[in-house]
């Protein structure tokens, strides 16, 4: 035989359980963005890519409080008593005494049961025995006695209450790297070597196109120098053609002339006691002629001399604005 339970000493026992739950959370994420790989490009369709390294310094500060901010607040304290104003009949145990209004002198004939003689009068309640009675008392209405009594409701005094109010704050400050490293070695040394030839090819192009203008400079400077046109030297633009020497060509010697001593003779009938002997004669104009000969030689060698460091000129300075670089470039074979 079952038996459910529907009730126990009137409180419904039916089963309705309530949970309530409540929070809040709050999630803080750090982004962490990885860019692409290094990427180096030498000209000629070269480009190599190398390791990455991304570093993302990060600072976080979080502030939460309520606005308006109260630490604490005062709660009025009213006068709530209610003890008057509503007439309630109330079962009231009193004492039977003949000067109060409730006294009560009833009797009643004893039949013997109650251990009285049967047949004697007997009084339901003796002088100053307790009866009860319903009475009319004065009880709460619900309403407070100031009210009733036509006044209005005041604070008597304020309690402080504790608001409870935190603010929450949080500081991070960290750092979020990531690296990135290319795991085919080979194809990046290759890379490397295409770009070491790239760069030197570069720089072969480069020497070659210097190597063209210094020759350019060179032959319209010389053309220039031997039709007698040139720079002043005071000239801004002197040091353009300014290191450019003109000489003969190889194999051609430049025109020039040479002066040859006329020899001198002594009179024999001037002087009887000096005479001159043919072979000493032909022995002094010989070394004189060759004498001569040499000072031509050297002479015509300063004259040379001092034409070259005539046309010379002092090497460019650093001042000039057209200064001039040489730049040599030669191959050996390897």
């Amino acid at each position: 035989m079952k038996a459910l339970a529907q009730g126990v000493g009137g409180v419904s026992a039916t089963a309705n359980p309530i949970a309530n739950s409540s929070g809040s959370v709050t999630n803080q994420a750090i982004q962490v963005l990885q860019g692409p790989y290094v990427t180096n490009t030498y000209g000629g369709g070269v480009s190599c890519q190398g390791t990455t390294l991304n570093m993302t310094p990060y600072i976080q500060f979080a502030d939460s409080r309520k606005d308006p901010w109260e630490d604490f607040y005062n709660e009025p304290q009213y006068n709530v008593t209610d003890a008057t104003g509503k007439m309630v009949p109330t079962y009231v145990t009193v004492k039977n005494y003949p000067w109060e209004d409730w006294y009560d002198d009833r009797t009643y004939v004893s039949d013997g049961s109650d251990g009285n003689t049967a047949g004697d009068t007997i009084r339901w309640f003796p002088d100053g025995s307790d009866i009860t009675i319903i009475q009319d008392i004065d009880s709460a209405n619900g309403v407070p006695d100031v009210v009733d009594s036509g006044g209005e409701m005041t604070p008597s005094w304020y309690k402080p209450v504790r608001t409870d109010m935190r603010a929450n704050q949080s500081f991070n400050l960290g750092l979020s790297a990531t690296l990135s490293i290319p795991l085919n070695r080979g194809m990046q040394r290759k890379c490397a070597a295409a770009a070491e030839a790239q760069i030197a090819s570069v720089t072969q192009a480069t020497a070659n196109k210097r190597l063209d203008f210094e020759i350019a400079r060179l032959k319209n400077c010389g053309e220039l120098l031997k039709a007698g046109i040139m720079f002043h030297p005071k000239s801004p633009y002197a040091s353009v053609c300014a290191d450019v020497v003109v000489t003969n060509p190889g194999g051609t010697i430049k025109p020039h002339t040479h002066e040859f001593p006329q020899p001198t003779f002594n009179d024999p009938s001037t002087s009887s006691s000096s005479e001159v002997d043919p072979s000493s004669l032909d022995t002094d104009q010989s070394s004189s002629q060759s004498g001569s000969a040499s000072e031509e030689s050297s002479q015509a060698s300063s004259e040379l001399s001092q034409s070259l460091s005539s046309r010379q000129v002092s090497q460019p300075s650093g001042a000039d604005l057209l200064g001039v670089w040489q730049i040599g470039h030669s191959l050996s074979p390897q």
